[in-house]
C-alpha cells in the first residue's frame, strides 16, 4: 500500500472529518504531531488513539529541546540539544525525552540533530539545535541522545542528510546552496557515518550542492552517496516536502514522486493533508513497483528495530517524574 510511504501531519488537537476520511482511506506509516496538536496529555491521548484506530502505524514528534520544544507548553522546557551537550547531560536529555514520548504514546523522535554549527552559517541558522562545530563532539552528544531515547524504547533519526551545517539558509524559507568542497563534507558526513547503524533511520535535508538539486530530490545524495558509499541501510525519511526549498521543483505531488524516486522511504507532509491523496497516486503512478517495493521493506526494518527497543526499554518514569526531571535538569545545566 504506497501510502504507508508517507508520514503526515494533521491540522489541530482533534481531527476534522475531512481528515478522519483522508486517513481512512490512505492510512499511512505514521503521523507527525506538532504543537498545534498538544493541548494537555489527556487530549493527546484521546487523538493518537483515534490516529491509531484510523489506520496510523507509528507515531512521531520532533522534540530536539529548546527552540524545537514540542512538549513545552504539557511538561517542563527542555534544554537545547547544545546546552545539554555542552554540560555533558546529553543522556538524560535523550532519557527524559524518550520517557515523556513513551507515556503521551509516540514512538519516534525525529532527533537528534547532527548537524555541525559552522560560524557563519549553522551556528546561525540552526542556532542551539546544533550541539558543535566539531565532528568529534557531536558524536558523543548525540550517541549519548540516541542510547537515552533507546533505554525508554523510542526511535530516533539523525538530521539533516547531507548536513546543513554550512547552509547559510533555512530550508523552511529558501533553498541553500552548499559549495562542493571534499574536505567540509567528510566533516558533514562524519556524525551520519558513525551513528547511521545505532540510529537505522536518516532524514535527508533540501540543501542542494553547486549543481542545484536539492539533496532529498537527488539520486546522487539520496541513493549513490547514502547507500552505495555511505553504506546506509537503514530507512530514509525526507524533511518536510512542503518546504521552501522546493517551492521551484513542482507541485506537492511531484515532489513526493521525485523524493521517493531518488531514495527517500518516507515522504513527509506535515501540514498539506488535503494533498496527501494526490500525492500517493502520484507515487503510484511515477515511481517504478520495485522502488516503492525497496521503500516499504526499509520501513518494515526499521518498524522491527521500535520493536527490538520497545522489548528492552526499561520503565519510563511517569509524566510528574518527568516534569521534575527537567527541572533538575535545567537547574544542572544553568
Amino acid at each position: 500500500m504506497t501510502s504507508r510511504l508517507f508520514g503526515v501531519g494533521v491540522s489541530g488537537p482533534e481531527l476534522t472529518p475531512s481528515e478522519r476520511e483522508i486517513l481512512s482511506r490512505y492510512p499511512p506509516f505514521g503521523v507527525i504531531l506538532f504543537r498545534r496538536n498538544l493541548e494537555s496529555p489527556e487530549q493527546v491521548a484521546r487523538l493518537i488513539g483515534e490516529l491509531r484506530s484510523l489506520g496510523a502505524r507509528f507515531l512521531f514528534l520532533d522534540q530536539e529541546g529548546g527552540t524545537v520544544d514540542r512538549l513545552r507548553d504539557l511538561l517542563e522546557p527542555a534544554p537545547s540539544f547544545q546546552r545539554a551537550a555542552a554540560g555533558g547531560a546529553a543522556r538524560r536529555a535523550g532519557e527524559l525525552a524518550g520517557a515523556s514520548l513513551v507515556q503521551l504514546g509516540f514512538d519516534v523522535d525525529l532527533a537528534p540533530v547532527v548537524d555541525r554549527a559552522v560560524a557563519g552559517a549553522g551556528d546561525v541558522v540552526l542556532g542551539e539545535r546544533a550541539a558543535s562545530a566539531d565532528p568529534g563532539e557531536i558524536i558523543r552528544a548525540a550517541g549519548d541522545f540516541l542510547s537515552g531515547l533507546h533505554s525508554r524504547g523510542v526511535g530516533g533519526c539523525l538530521k539533516h542528510f547531507p548536513g546543513l551545517g554550512r547552509a547559510r539558509l533555512d530550508t523552511h524559507q529558501a533553498l541553500p546552496v552548499v559549495e562542493d568542497n571534499r574536505h567540509q563534507e567528510a566533516l558533514d558526513l562524519a556524525p551520519f557515518d558513525a551513528l547511521m547503524g545505532v540510529a537505522g533511520a536518516m532524514m535527508i535535508s533540501h540543501a542542494a550542492g553547486e549543481d542545484g538539486m536539492p539533496a532529498s530530490l537527488s539520486s546522487e545524495w539520496a541513493t549513490i552517496r547514502l547507500r552505495d558509499i555511505l553504506g546506509f541501510e537503514g530507512a530514509a525519511f525526507s524533511d518536510d516536502l512542503e518546504m521552501g526549498a522546493l517551492s521551484s521543483f513542482g507541485s506537492l505531488p511531484e515532489r513526493c514522486a521525485r523524493a521517493a524516486a531518488a531514495g527517500c522511504d518516507l515522504l513527509c507532509l506535515c501540514s498539506e493533508i488535503a494533498s496527501y491523496p494526490d500525492c500517493v497516486e502520484a507515487v503510484e503512478r511515477r515511481v517504478p513497483v520495485e522502488r516503492r517495493a525497496e521503500a516499504a521493506e526499509r520501513l518494515e526494518e526499521y518498524a522491527g528495530h521500535l520493536e527490538r527497543l520497545r522489548k528492552t526499554a526499561v520503565a519510563a518514569e511517569t509524566l510528574p517524574v518527568v516534569t521534575a526531571g527537567l527541572r533538575a535538569l535545567a537547574d544542572a545545566l544553568a
